[in-house]
């Protein structure tokens, strides 16, 4: 007999569901509206990101109503890797769309984020073993990134160890994540131990899977164990989407079809 969860875990999953109704209500609220700042055009682009994987969480949770199944697969881990995307993805939410600061400085995080993105992509295809004339555009397109920055005069305020650093595309943001986890948030010693419990699973360290033998779990069905952690993932994301919702809905007040 498959064994029910318990009335905890059921009250996590009944407000993830409205959580994601309510973030989709809002993605759709500010639908067709063209940005009128930078800062607008990207938090469409996260937001909705985070309603998909929001959604995508839902389907995969054990007796979610946003999927029909035969059975209940508990399976934490692929949870956990979903809850760590949802957090990433709030963070550059957080960063890009709603801290204020400058437009220098603004220009200098998003101008970083091409460069980061630039640089993966040539890192990508060069493992492909692309043909170097394919990779000319990424490194014009990089190289015109890095006269961005050299010119943007908060970037050529930051002390020279961290401009040789940012330089080179390695670094999608200007700050520790788990500094801008606290601004957004998360309190430090939350996201310390959360993002790595979560990476373990992310990554098949040995932490995700060492126990199994003895802790009834990464087997795909209940025990208090999978549903602990599940329930875990599932209120840690109903924080992350609620949080990123009221800041979308403030950031697009008094914006409208007709203004813009």
């Amino acid at each position: 007999m498959t064994q029910k969860p318990s009335s905890h875990y059921i009250e996590r999953l009944d407000a993830l569901d409205s959580a994601l109704y309510s973030c989709i209500e809002v993605s759709q609220k500010f639908a067709g509206i063209r940005s009128p700042s930078g800062r607008h055009f990207y938090a469409s682009v996260l937001f909705t990101s985070l309603c998909t994987r929001g959604a995508s969480l839902a389907i995969v949770a054990p007796h979610s109503r946003w999927a029909k199944r035969r059975f209940e697969h508990w399976d934490y881990s692929s949870i956990a890797g979903m809850a760590r995307s949802i957090l990433e993805v709030r963070i550059a939410f957080f960063y890009l769309c709603v801290e204020e600061c400058g437009k220098d400085e603004w220009d200098c995080r998003w101008n970083i984020f091409n460069l980061h993105d630039c640089r993966s992509r040539i890192r990508l295809f060069e493992s492909m073993e692309t043909d170097e004339q394919d990779l000319v555009p990424f490194e014009k397109q990089a190289e015109e990134l890095r006269k961005r920055l050299l010119s943007n005069s908060f970037f050529t305020s930051l002390p020279e160890k961290q401009r040789n650093r940012f330089i080179k595309g390695g670094d999608a943001y200007l700050y520790a994540l788990e500094d801008i986890a606290v601004k957004a948030g998360v309190e430090k010693k939350t996201f310390k131990w959360l993002y790595r419990l979560l990476s373990s699973h992310v990554h098949g360290l040995p932490m995700s899977f060492y126990r199994m033998g003895y802790e009834e779990r990464g087997r795909g069905v209940h025990s208090d164990v999978e549903e602990g952690y599940t329930s875990l993932c599932l209120s840690f994301c109903v924080s992350l989407l609620v949080k990123s919702r009221d800041e979308m809905t403030r950031l697009f007040e008094g914006v409208s079809k007709d203004k813009v």
